[in-house]
């Protein structure tokens, strides 16, 4: 889980080798990444985004 008071900011080389390793991983464990940041910030985001265009549901 991630705190109130955590901010994650990520420039797009980082974000981009984020969505790269996010393709990589079996669907599941894109699921687990998105619950582990709690569902927000970009990481989630990025997260979902990869869920959505794999259709995985949570």
């Amino acid at each position: 889980m991630t705190s109130d008071d955590t901010k994650t900011v990520l420039n797009e080389a980082n974000a981009r080798a984020v969505a790269l390793m996010l393709d990589k991983l079996e669907d599941h464990d894109v699921t687990v990444i998105y619950e582990a940041v709690g569902g927000v910030g970009p990481i989630a985001d990025l997260a979902a985004e990869a869920m959505k265009t794999r259709n995985i549901d949570l």
